[in-house]
């Protein structure tokens, strides 16, 4: 029994001699940090990265707290409405998002959500796995950062430019007309037919009123040669790109060439997008001018190349152009269709060397 008191006064001894190394220094007021009492990056110290993280992306974010704030939207550009300060905002709890109150943009958007919940998640990889290392932009995210920031700057001087263009070329649509290359002397009413020399005769082409689309809408695409055996326009509008054969849907993924991008602006006067026009044939082919009828006048360019489409997309809307006409498969204006009592008629048309559409397939 004498052993068995013995051993077990052994053993607690042992068991108070085996606390955890800093309850013991605790009692002796020195409180040591072990391995397991180093304190992990919590939700406020994560919360913070996740804000620098969405600032490196979107730009300067005013935030309202800590896990969300207002910023610039990333497809700005593409807005069709006016712009306001808190039309876009951007959360960093849970899943980040970014959010903006228009719908041109979502394509934009969608890219943008991709790259920062990638870039949170990195950096709370890094966090958790490698104490002490912080998120850090990667190569290819400082060079789309810079390129977000030349192009912001881009827009900004377009904005600014807008009245010194409107100075620098201003002319007369009369101007146009006079210095046209085909002489346009004859009935209005025939301008359509000039229009389609613009396009090969084996091209399919989409001619027809806004909503004519869809499954029963196919002899809405036909090639050039079968619609110039019409004895008149057939209707107001037409696409300015062409098809691709058996489509019966005015849609983006069935355009097969990119030939003509269409400049035209719902605010600008006439007098007052000729001059933008002018500015384009710096370095755009002008092969047409369409009196709609109406307000405005619609530009047909030789399609341009990736690059300049891309400062086009950025530059273009800041002179009050509309940013709508950028889509492929957008219906402008066909020229000897009726417009009411009126009839929208050619002002300039160059036929020219065609578009060579191997250089603009989708």
């Amino acid at each position: 029994m004498a052993s068995r008191s013995a051993c077990r006064e052994e053993g607690g001894m042992k068991r108070r001699e085996e606390k955890p190394p800093h309850r013991l220094r605790e009692r002796e007021g020195k409180v040591e940090p072990t391995a397991s009492t180093i304190s992990q990056p919590g939700p406020a110290s994560k919360r913070f990265d996740a804000n620098a993280i969405a600032e490196a992306l979107v730009g300067r974010v005013e935030w309202t707290d800590s896990q969300r704030g207002y910023c610039r939207c990333p497809g700005v550009q593409f807005h069709k409405n006016r712009n306001g300060k808190r039309d876009c905002i951007v959360c960093v709890d849970r899943v980040p998002t970014i959010y903006c109150v228009h719908s041109s943009c979502a394509a934009e958007i969608e890219r943008a959500n991709y790259e920062l919940r990638s870039a949170i998640s990195k950096a709370k990889f890094n966090r958790e796995k490698i104490p002490g290392k912080c998120w850090r932009p990667s190569v290819e995210g400082k060079r789309r950062q810079c390129e977000r920031e030349a192009y912001q700057r881009l827009k900004l001087r377009a904005e600014k430019s807008l009245t010194l263009i409107l100075e620098k070329w201003a002319t007369h649509p009369v101007e146009f007309f006079e210095e046209s290359p085909v002489r346009l002397l004859g009935n209005p009413a025939d301008d359509w037919k000039l229009l389609l020399d613009l396009f090969r005769r084996d091209d399919i082409l989409w001619i027809g009123d806004k909503y004519d689309s869809g499954l029963g809408h196919e002899r809405n695409f036909c090639r050039v040669s079968l619609w110039l055996t019409e004895p008149a326009a057939p209707a107001q509008f037409i696409c300015p790109n062409t098809f691709k054969a058996g489509v019966h849907s005015r849609s983006n993924d069935n355009v097969l060439h990119h030939r003509y991008l269409v400049v035209e602006s719902d605010t600008l006067a006439k007098t007052q997008i000729v001059a933008v026009f002018c500015w384009c044939r710096q370095f755009l082919r002008l092969r047409a001018i369409v009196d709609t009828a109406g307000k405005s006048l619609h530009g047909w360019f030789d399609y341009p190349t990736t690059a300049q489409l891309y400062e086009l997309k950025n530059i273009l809307p800041q002179l009050s152009c509309d940013p709508a006409l950028f889509k492929p498969s957008q219906p402008v204006r066909l020229p000897g269709a009726r417009r009411g009592e009126k009839v929208q008629a050619l002002l300039y048309l160059d036929l020219g060397r065609p578009n060579d559409p191997e250089d603009c397939t989708v």
